[in-house]
């Protein structure tokens, strides 16, 4: 699963929102996300985030507990979850005038098999999910520019 966005802010800035775990990510994350709490460190690699995602359609059952660690190698944010060897990895790429590319991409590695395969085609409904997340960043840094209401 990828999502892309444009973003109307500088790289640097754009990861280092990114980053941090305590006090913008929060902010940025939809209500498919419950139970969010940083567990070690808060901003960049070496960081620890708990969360709970229940994307909407797969019913309570498929609700599902992530803890994660952070490393920024590369200048991109890799977390790495726990509990099903899944990768979500976000990369920042400088554009023309100041603006930036945020691509977030999620690999899960799950069973093989039906059970594997039933887990990898739910990756493709997080699109939306991560969609928002980046629609929310975008308008986050809309909002803090001069100018903006």
């Amino acid at each position: 699963m990828t999502a892309l966005a444009m973003i109307d802010a500088p790289a640097d800035d754009v990861r280092a929102a990114l980053a941090d775990y305590r006090e913008i990510r929060p902010t940025i994350l939809t209500s498919q996300f419950s139970g969010y709490e940083v567990v070690k460190g808060g901003v960049g690699a070496g960081s620890q985030v708990r969360w709970t995602l229940n994307p909407g359609r797969w019913g309570r059952r498929q609700a599902r507990e992530w803890l994660v660690d952070v490393e920024e190698p590369d200048g991109t944010l890799v977390e790495h979850d726990r509990r099903l060897s899944s990768v979500t990895t976000w990369a920042v790429i400088a554009a023309p005038d100041g603006r930036s590319v945020v691509r977030v991409e999620l690999r899960l590695d799950g069973p093989n098999g039906i059970r594997g395969m039933l887990t990898r085609s739910r990756a493709g409904k997080l699109r939306r999910v991560y969609g928002e997340v980046l629609f929310k960043l975008r308008k986050r840094f809309v909002s803090t520019e001069p100018g903006h209401d």
